[in-house]
């Protein structure tokens, strides 16, 4: 059974780098016993020979399986393509008879036509003389019912008329005379009316005006009380805020800053540079047991302590637990730890922190994540750790400092001191939104073009630098930004608060783990080189809050580890966090040397007024630096041996803060009396001023009721004496609607006898010319001309030449599948036999897998499917061979063209490079070796004792891989 280790470089995040996921065929090589190396030449035991004889042996064997596989593919190409060109010549001779027999049946009926064409032509011209002497009679009769009806729809549709204008005349005169009856009666009425409403809405007005007078003056009143009232409540509250003010001015008069010393005792810091020692025991690289990680050897790094603090950062080898602590070779005493953020070192030495939740005082960071105030306290301790490890590398690891800054414009200077400025400050917080609008997970990078939602360059304003070339120097500005890009979170989660400390101190290791640990003996990784180069001048911090969404893990197939599902569900929050480095670093460059920055101005005033000009238009761009006092105060602490700290505080006699207090007092007493006093004035002025509004709402409300009433009742009158001079009129409109609708029935009635008429002419018509045609075709019949029997014998030809072809098709198919199944079937068997000349040093005995792993190589039998068989190792693509014939014919004209397809096969029996051997160098890729590349790599590589020359090949270009500068940088 085979295991595979997965190992992460960095438990948090992926640091600029992806690690290699390594199975146990890779352990189990290197773990090989004995160190010999690869310069090496051992002496070749009786075991190395056997197996270098069973190698031949294997070698030989595959090459006869693939010269059998070879001439089987050929011969069964031979017979298939003979096959194939047969059937084509057996289609192409049915098509050519089939042709044959459809020109011979056509040419039959065109001289059948041909010898009754005169008496086609008498039968037609009968059919036509019939329907047009029938149609003449029908036409006759139907025209002579037409005129009839016609003559008696007209006579009875005018007597209708007639008696119909008759009964208006009579109706109208007797609605004009009493129409003039009822005039009189409905102009009285609505005379009166009209004379009772003016008099109602009179009395109306007068009403509604009195009670609008009567509540415009009792509100004036009422708010000219209730303003004097309120004035003199506010006077109260003005008197005593005026007291507060003198209060406050006498102490700001009065108060002087003083630094006092804030006592202590100082506390040992343990610095931790043996991480990857455990239980005492030292790593032992032969043994796969006691690995740490994949990335190289001890050995590989340019000191311990840096190969220490990287191993030192996954979970069980930093004593970030007490059982780690316990467990450690050097016992650590918690005592020694930092117990509050003014203890944090601001110094970035190689040494990791131990973190003791027992002694934690510092501040709780919410689960709504840091506030602006504590991004800054750990920006600032940030920038102080980058600048830290910038002078300690320069100070002790010189040729680090020249390799990282060989290309920079001030490579042969001291290091520059990277600035925490206001405008850092906004541009952290600018790039966290950048990141978390984008949706960026947390092993995403951002420098630009890695995303068109990210431009770190937008994070800060706008800098007009223009360059100059004076006399033979140039003065310019660089210009330019990189990111480091890893995860803050704490640093022991379970029962531990989510404290600035706790975020402070993994902060600082895995930063540790990111710069020293990248410090290789044959390079330098991306991180290391970026936070070195000399080109910076200004440094901040992205925080974008991760969510269980963002959150991924590209080394673990992006699932979370039950220490991440704890921080989640804990709402703990984690932070993908960028050290974002600014350029914005005037120089000054001779021609003489293009590509380093002059150290000292030259004697030109010129140059250096044009120095101080980009100098001046940065600093006013990038701002202050920032004095962050949690920061300052851990400087502090540092800084006085005996542990205390200094703060800054205002002092003020007591008599000034004592006067200003209880002048405070006094205000708030008023200002909660006068809110008391102000409410209670403005709930009575409401009630006031709501019953006045009623009173004024009754008494328009009346006043409505009142008019109302009065134009209902007079309404009521007028409309009874109305509908009395109404009832005596005639309704004439009713009398000629009744009239009408029985005068369009009538007409309707006549329109339907001579549609009838129309409707049974035409219908005889169609009858006559149905009769005549069938009487047409029953005589071509007799002379023996029929179309549809002369094509149902053309489909007849042409479907049996098309059950030929496919025919032929379907044993073409089903020879080539017969010999794909014999390849397939001596493939395996070959296979079988290849794997029994397997060398011996095999590692696992189950031959049901396809995978054999041996004692320095693992192989690959290929796959025992059919269908893969098929796709991987049988080149032989089979269409299956079709002949299709079209026969096309047009106005009874037969187009005797002929398509015929024929499809060969395609043999491929080129299967020389088939892949056998596949080495697994991690869970995501593998390196396949042909058989040919197997005999060249046994013969080209060193032969060391333990086979291991192959993988450490693939290990080294995987330390080369995490070596490499991977930070993306832009340069102008």
């Amino acid at each position: 059974m085979e295991n595979q280790v997965h190992y992460k470089l960095f438990k948090n995040g992926k640091f600029l780098c992806t690690m290699a996921l390594s199975t146990v065929a890779v352990l189990t090589t290197l773990g090989a016993t004995g160190t010999v190396h690869a310069d090496a030449t051992p002496v070749q035991s009786s075991n190395e020979q056997s197996e270098q004889t069973s190698q031949s042996a294997y070698q030989q064997k595959a090459s006869q399986n693939e010269q059998q596989l070879s001439d089987l593919a050929a011969t069964n190409a031979t017979k298939e393509a003979n096959a194939a060109n047969s059937y084509a010549q057996a289609n192409q001779q049915s098509a050519n008879a089939t042709r044959q027999q459809i020109a011979d049946i056509q040419n039959q009926y065109a001289q059948k036509k041909q010898q009754a064409e005169q008496r086609i032509q008498a039968a037609s011209d009968a059919m036509t003389s019939s329907v047009v002497s029938q149609t003449q009679v029908i036409n006759n009769s139907a025209a002579s019912a037409a005129n009839a009806t016609q003559q008696a729809n007209a006579a009875s549709e005018a007597q209708m008329q007639s008696e119909n204008a008759t009964a208006i005349a009579q109706a109208q005169q007797q609605a004009q005379e009493a129409a003039a009856h009822s005039a009189a009666a409905i102009s009285a009425a609505n005379s009166s009316y009209q004379a009772t409403v003016d008099s109602a809405n009179a009395t109306h007005q007068l009403a509604t005006s009195a009670a609008n007078a009567d509540y415009t003056a009792n509100v004036n009143n009422e708010n000219n009380t209730y303003s004097a009232n309120q004035q003199q409540v506010k006077n109260d509250v003005t008197a005593a805020q005026n007291a507060v003010n003198q209060a406050q001015q006498d102490v700001k008069d009065h108060t002087a800053t003083q630094t006092v010393t804030v006592p202590g005792q100082k506390r040992v810091i343990d610095h931790i540079t043996n991480a990857a020692t455990k239980r005492g025991d030292s790593v032992v690289w032969g043994d796969t047991s006691t690995w740490l990680s994949p990335v190289g050897q001890e050995s590989d790094y340019r000191k311990p302590a840096y190969y220490n603090v990287m191993m030192g950062t996954y979970p069980g080898q930093t004593p970030y637990s007490r059982v780690d602590a316990a467990n450690h070779a050097t016992p650590y005493d918690f005592t020694h730890v930092p117990t509050n953020v003014s203890e944090m070192p601001t110094d970035f030495q190689p040494g990791l922190l131990i973190y003791n939740p027992d002694f934690d005082t510092s501040e709780v960071v919410s689960s709504d994540g840091f506030t602006e105030a504590q991004k800054q306290t750990i920006r600032a301790f940030m920038a102080s750790w980058a600048n830290s490890f910038r002078n300690w590398i320069y100070n002790n690891e010189r040729d680090v400092w020249n390799a990282a800054n060989k290309l920079s414009y001030f490579k042969n200077q001291t290091p520059r001191k990277l600035k925490f400025t206001t405008t850092m400050n906004d541009a952290g917080n600018k790039i966290g939104q950048m990141r978390t609008d984008a949706g960026l997970t947390n092993d995403q990078h951002t420098i630009p073009s890695a995303t068109t939602n990210v431009d770190y360059a937008k994070a800060i304003p706008s800098i007009n630098i223009t360059g100059q070339q004076i006399g033979n120097y140039v003065v310019n500005a660089a210009q330019s930004n990189s990111e480091n890009l890893m995860t803050v979170e704490p640093s022991i989660v379970d029962n531990a608060k989510p404290t600035m400390l706790n975020y402070l101190i993994s902060a600082y290791n895995m930063t540790q783990a990111m710069w020293y640990g990248e410090i290789y003996s044959n390079g330098l990784g991306g991180h290391v080189s970026s936070v070195l180069d000399n080109t910076h001048g200004y440094i901040t911090g992205g925080f974008e809050k991760m969510t269980p969404t963002t959150y991924s893990n590209e080394a673990n197939d992006n699932k979370k580890s039950s220490r991440e599902n704890y921080l989640f569900s804990h709402n703990m929050p984690i932070y993908a966090f960028t050290y974002d480095m600014y350029d914005y670093v005037p120089y000054v460059m001779s021609f003489d040397d293009e590509l380093t920055a002059l150290s000292v101005l030259p004697n030109d005033q010129k140059v250096i007024d044009k120095y101080n000009e980009l100098q001046s238009t940065i600093d006013n761009a990038m701002g202050q630096e920032i004095q962050d006092p949690t920061f300052m105060s851990a400087v502090s602490y540092e800084k006085n041996g005996d542990g205390s700290h200094t703060e800054t505080k205002q002092v003020t006699p007591q008599q000034y803060t004592d006067a200003l207090n209880n002048a405070k007092s006094h205000l708030t007493q008023v200002t909660n009396d006068a809110n008391g006093k102000l409410q209670q004035l403005t709930q009575t002025h409401q009630d006031h001023l709501k019953n006045l509004e009623n009173i004024r709402d009754n008494a328009i409300k009346q006043a409505d009721a009142t008019l109302q009433k009065a134009v209902e009742q007079a309404k009521h009158t007028r409309d009874n004496k109305i509908a009395e001079a109404k009832g005596s009129q005639v309704n004439v409109d009713a009398l000629k609607k009744s009239l009408d609708e029985k005068y369009q029935q009538l007409v309707a009635s006549d329109k339907a006898k001579l549609d009838k008429i129309e409707t049974d002419r035409q219908n005889a018509i169609k009858q006559i010319k149905a009769n005549a045609q069938s009487e047409y075709d029953a005589k071509l019949k007799e002379l023996g001309v029929d179309d549809q029997a002369v094509q149902v014998q053309i489909k007849q030809l042409q479907d049996a030449h098309e059950g030929f072809v496919k025919e032929n098709a379907d044993k073409l198919a089903q020879l080539k599948a017969e010999d794909i199944k014999a390849y397939n079937d001596l493939k395996a068997k070959l296979d079988a036999e290849l794997a029994a000349l397997m060398p011996k040093h095999e590692t696992n005995t189950d031959h049901s897998s396809n995978v054999i792993n041996t004692g320095d190589h693992t192989i690959v039998l290929p796959s025992t499917d059919e269908k893969d068989a098929a796709q991987e190792h049988s080149s032989v693509n089979s269409d299956n061979s079709r002949s299709t014939v079209s026969l096309a014919e047009k106005n009874n004209n037969f187009d005797n063209q002929t398509q015929t397809s024929v499809a060969t096969a395609n043999v491929d029996t080129n299967n020389d490079d088939t892949a056998v051997t596949a080495l697994k160098v991690n869970a995501t890729e593998s390196a396949t070796m042909t058989r040919k590349e197997y005999k060249q790599q046994t013969k080209k590589l060193p032969q060391t004792g333990n086979s291991q020359s192959l993988v450490l090949v693939a290990l080294g270009t995987l330390t080369s891989m995490f070596g490499l500068g991977l930070m993306r940088k832009r340069r102008y």
